[in-house]
């Protein structure tokens, strides 16, 4: 790779803003202040491709030939490109996922969740939100989206093979598993509708066009789950917040899902690799360091400049333009999408996730249909058991008493 000079002035180290350090378990820069990870995720000297690296680094040679399949299949899913070629492959998913079409989504969102409610219901008590309601709700909305007719446990089976690979190359029994999820995926999706009007003439096409349909799936299904499951344990976790949710208060939902996003994030970091040799926040960064992004962090897009966003009295979440990105109805989601960011949960800049109207629309429709159903619901002992997935964060199981103390 020829070595360039930057194009750009590099991000600067701004006063009380923490420089990147190295660490040497990881073996890459991790970035932990999220008014830096701001800069970082919207400059060009930090390139998208963090797959290839990360297979150098946490791969054997012998494992990367045995797989090959499986890293060329992530290779092409276009988080992993840049600017021309990203734009261009995020164009077509962005338009169907227009925020004219999330909330036109809205009637079946809910037709969804009533279904998942009801499966709830039915389950042995104490109560799993997870498998029936939070994979569910995530699973059943994204066979739809792509035009799958694929169980939700299938989906999410998929999707945590993939996670756990991502998050432990290093570890075959992980790429082998993932291996398989890959052909599964790439045989499903081949009759999948969203397949349609997207590439498909030669296998250069209808790899990049599979791959792509792969990472959307990928994108809707662990993270939403992980969402919908936070959500409903912070809310009942509350009774002030639940109250306010059971009584309908404005914003209070909308509000609530967006504190969830910072407080309990499905993701918790991005990746990118430096694009040459760099001066950056004052530390010395070679070409092709890996470098960790986090994404926790409250309000780190507030400049000092700005007015401060307000506070929700009943939830104390801030409220701003996010908050409007997530407000649904059962009318219909009076607003999905747009507006800035308070936070990096979704990402910042070019990689913004495409999907993240339509999470935070599943969520504020969970918790409104949920406290409609089951307005004197708790939380059990011992309600919350955690994924072990440090990097894609998520409940294994959430038991509920849905009677409560009614």
């Amino acid at each position: 790779m020829a070595r360039t000079a930057a194009p750009v002035p590099p991000p600067s180290l701004a006063d009380g803003v923490r420089a990147p350090e190295w660490d040497e378990g990881l073996d890459c820069w991790v970035v932990a202040d999220p008014r830096l990870a701001q800069q970082v995720l919207n400059h060009p000297g930090f390139a998208s491709g963090t797959f290839e690296r990360s297979f150098q680094l946490y791969m054997t040679d012998a494992a990367r030939a045995e797989y090959r399949e499986l890293t060329e299949f992530l290779r092409l899913w276009f988080v992993q490109a840049d600017a021309p070629e990203h734009m261009a492959l995020r164009r077509p998913v962005q338009r169907m996922l227009s925020a004219s079409y999330v909330r036109s989504l809205a009637p079946r969102i809910e037709e969804i969740t009533d279904e998942c409610l009801d499966d709830l219901a039915a389950a042995p008590r104490p109560s799993d939100v997870m498998p029936p309601v939070a994979d569910g709700i995530s699973g059943k909305v994204m066979a739809h989206v792509v035009g799958l007719d694929v169980p939700p446990p299938v989906l999410h089976r998929w999707s945590r093979t993939l996670s756990l690979f991502i998050g432990a190359m290093y570890r075959r029994d992980h790429a082998l598993a993932a291996h398989r999820v890959m052909v599964e995926m790439s045989e499903a999706l081949a009759g999948a509708r969203a397949m349609e009007g997207f590439p498909v003439d030669t296998e250069e096409d209808r790899a990049r066009t599979t791959a792509t349909w792969a990472m959307c799936l990928f994108g809707g299904l662990e993270t939403t789950a992980s969402l919908l499951g936070s959500t409903v344990l912070t809310a009942l976790g509350d009774r002030a917040l639940w109250d306010a949710v059971c009584r309908e208060v404005p914003g209070a939902v909308e509000d609530l899902v967006e504190s969830v996003l910072v407080s309990r994030p499905p993701l918790r970091h991005l990746g990118r690799v430096a694009a040459y040799d760099q001066e950056f926040a004052g530390v010395r960064l070679s070409e092709g360091d890996l470098v960790l992004v986090s994404l926790t962090g409250e309000n780190p897009l507030n400049d000092a400049d700005e007015a401060p966003a307000a506070v929700c009295p009943v939830t104390g979440a801030r409220t701003g333009a996010a908050t409007d990105a997530v407000a649904g109805t059962d009318a219909g989601a009076k607003a999905v999408g747009g507006g800035s960011e308070r936070h990096l949960i979704f990402g910042h800049g070019p990689h913004y996730c495409v999907g993240a109207p339509l999470a935070r629309l599943e969520a504020a429709i969970l918790l409104r249909r949920l406290a409609r159903r089951f307005p004197h619901a708790r939380l059990a002992e011992e309600a919350a058991v955690w994924g072990p997935n440090l990097s894609y964060v998520g409940l294994d199981h959430l038991y509920v008493d849905l009677a409560g103390d009614a």
